[in-house]
């Protein structure tokens, strides 16, 4: 089976606090995987691990063939690329609109046709469910689910292989948190592979997928079978 993301033996020292050890597992194109833990049990470290923005201590880290644990800084942006980032307080430029977002991202990234960038800002507010009228806007203009589908506009400006969502409905109510999990479900089904990083266990009730566990500094993963298995028993 074709991997994204493959761990291995991957160690992470921080401060001279080990903040992950041991760690092992592989991640198949395609797939939806929730990552969840407590705070401060190295979820973030992880995710960060996977678009460079973390070097591991020891170990191999390798997302969407590319060697991330001996990847040159020249070469981060390449990577990036390929790879959709979204955080749980959005980070839009709060002094361009909508659309100014997602062309600064384009830019960016090396795109220079602007009937190509006008057509691909449109492409992607419909992606997201998001009216053609929400580009004009300015961010504080919008609602927190409504920003958070910005964010995820401008992840997916590359057509990324891989989306690492970090705590993405932390701060959005229960019915807003869920029409964003339905949104990842969408993007996930037409062949992006998702990490998403949550303390909702709920949505494994509504959407039962793979599980990782940062529990001390280890992994302990659970398929999706086991995760369907506990539910029934709940």
């Amino acid at each position: 089976m074709d991997q994204i993301v493959t761990i291995r033996d991957v160690k992470v020292v921080f401060e001279g606090a080990v903040i992950l050890k041991d760690i092992n597992f592989d991640i198949a194109r395609g797939e939806f995987i929730y990552l969840l833990g407590t705070t401060g049990s190295g979820k973030s470290s992880l995710l960060r691990l996977l678009y460079a923005d973390l070097y591991p201590t020891e170990g191999v880290v390798r997302v969407n063939n590319f060697q991330v644990n001996e990847l040159d800084k020249k070469d981060i942006p390449f990577l990036r690329r390929s790879v959709g980032v979204i955080f749980q307080d959005f980070e839009l430029l709060t002094d361009r609109s909508v659309e100014e977002n997602l062309l600064f991202v384009m830019k960016a990234t090396g795109w220079s046709n602007q009937q190509k960038m006008n057509n691909k800002v449109d492409e992607l507010l419909e992606k997201v469910n998001l009216p053609r009228l929400t580009k004009d806007k300015m961010p504080h203009q919008l609602s927190g689910g409504e920003q958070q589908r910005v964010a995820i506009a401008r992840a997916l400006v590359n057509d990324p292989d891989l989306i690492i969502a970090d705590e993405p409905t932390g701060n959005l109510d229960p019915k807003v948190s869920r029409a964003i999990l339905d949104l990842f479900k969408e993007i996930n089904e037409s062949g992006t592979s998702i990490i998403m990083a949550t303390h909702q266990h709920s949505f494994l009730r509504v959407n039962p997928e793979r599980a990782l566990i940062c529990e001390g500094g280890n992994i302990k993963d659970i398929s999706k079978e086991q995760v369907q298995q506990k539910l029934d028993l709940t």
